[in-house]
């Protein structure tokens, strides 16, 4: 983008780091700002398909703008189409994939989401990158637009739960199966309420998210975790290009090591789901800070700086992985607990995508903000007080983490003390038998 900037829009060598900061802040406020939206559009939407779908829209009229881009103007116009797109597909994807799963194994499963959008954030500079050096622009928007039409086949492909059930079988009934049925948790050992008896809550569900202080902290985690990707996105490719005289194939080749971390986000959900949120996130954000404050010893144009910084990189991207399928399920674990106090608060369409769109949202926002964190402040005051602020930030965002969740042992009690479950439920049953023979 810093070289397309230069080369097709007439922007002035020295105002690129301003327009890249300006155009990844436009995407990301707009998505900030859809988010909670396209929640609620997406939660009382018969399927989760045309939401999906609508997204691809978004996304495929903001690449033909792109590509036929020669005014900063477009490129705007362009960004914001793509964070309309972008924010539908995030909240969209994870309320399709929770209706899809167990809750016990969410975190193991969104790690594979989080690998796929982690991938294509950071890969997206690197084979950006080598494409517009080696063909040119449009070489980057003929492979954007063969990802567009793959992306088209799978959307239509797509068969959700519920749409299923409805083929195989007309009874009501049901739609009572399933980790997530009706478009919400159901919980064991608590009945589905009817829509008579529903004691949905007056107040609209976003604003019951909202109010619950494990979801602030961890839309907090979220917030902080877009911040530094997007601090990095606007700063890393000018660092190296002005310190290690790179061009953009070298820029996006920085990112690699960071991009191959988010193949381990699946395993890192496993550990979401085995030892609960707390323990992830507090030693994620806790470790974290070191790198970022290390980042102020890269400095010359010398191998050993070279090495520092792409080593420092690759933590800085393992450790911010590691904390976000946690951060993701936990919102889920505040409904599930929501819900099975007052089945049925958020009535019969639920509000998982909400969920997920107050989540979102909070990345976008930091998405938004970290441009001009990290733009302004390596701008004005140098590339070391950038790295010891972010560095900052990240420990402090350690501290709210020792209030989420710990349900690490009820997890392990899941998976290595079934035969103490059995045992319950046996006993469960002879009492239910020895009441019953009472009563008659």
């Amino acid at each position: 983008m810093p070289t397309a900037l230069v080369d097709r829009a007439g922007v002035p060598y020295q105002d690129r780091e301003y327009w890249v900061s300006v155009l990844l802040m436009c995407e990301a406020a707009v998505a900030c700002i859809c988010c909670p939206i396209f929640g609620y559009i997406v939660d009382v939407s018969p399927t989760r398909q045309f939401p999906y779908l609508l997204g691809l829209i978004l996304l495929g009229a903001s690449m033909v703008i792109l590509s036929i881009a020669h005014t900063i103007g477009l490129f705007i116009v362009a960004r914001l189409l793509q964070g309309g797109a972008t924010a539908m597909v995030a909240v969209a994807g994870l309320a399709l994939l929770t209706d899809s799963v167990s809750f016990d194994n969410l975190g193991q499963v969104i790690g594979y989401l989080g690998s796929s959008v982690a991938l294509g954030f950071l890969l997206g500079p690197l084979i950006g990158g080598i494409l517009y050096e080696k063909a040119g622009y449009q070489a980057v928007f003929a492979m954007a637009f063969a990802i567009v039409g793959v992306d088209l086949l799978m959307r239509i492909a797509v068969i959700e739960k519920k749409v299923a059930r409805q083929w195989l079988l007309e009874d009501s009934e049901t739609s009572q199966s399933g980790p997530h049925a009706g478009g919400y948790n159901t919980f064991a050992g608590a009945s589905e309420p009817s829509d008579s008896e529903s004691p949905k809550s007056k107040k609209p569900a976003l604003f019951l998210i909202i109010r619950q202080p494990r979801v602030m902290i961890a839309s907090w985690a979220l917030l902080v975790h877009g911040l530094l990707y997007a601090a990095f996105d606007a700063t890393i490719p000018v660092f190296v290009e002005t310190r290690f005289h790179w061009g953009p194939q070298g820029a996006g080749l920085t990112f690699l090591p960071s991009a191959i971390t988010a193949f381990f986000e699946p395993y890192f959900g496993y550990l979401s789901d085995r030892y609960g949120a707390r323990k992830v996130t507090l030693t994620g954000f806790l470790f974290l800070s070191i790198p970022l404050v290390c980042l102020r010893f890269v400095e010359f144009n010398t191998t050993s700086h070279i090495v520092l910084l792409i080593t420092l990189l690759t933590f800085i991207g393992l450790l911010m992985n590691l904390c976000v399928p946690a951060l993701y399920v936990e919102t889920q674990k505040v409904l599930e607990d929501m819900e099975r106090e007052r089945p049925g608060i958020f009535g019969k369409k639920g509000a998982v995508a909400q969920a997920f769109g107050v989540q979102t949202m909070a990345q976008f926002l930091g998405l938004f903000v970290g441009p001009l964190w990290g733009g302004f402040i390596e701008y004005r005051f140098g590339w070391k007080n950038m790295s010891w602020t972010l560095a900052l930030l990240a420990g402090l965002t350690a501290i709210p983490m020792l209030w989420l969740s710990d349900e690490g042992e009820k997890v392990r009690g899941v998976e290595e003390g079934e035969e103490e479950e059995e045992e319950e439920e046996e006993e469960e049953e002879e009492r239910t038998r020895l009441l019953n023979g009472e009563g008659a």
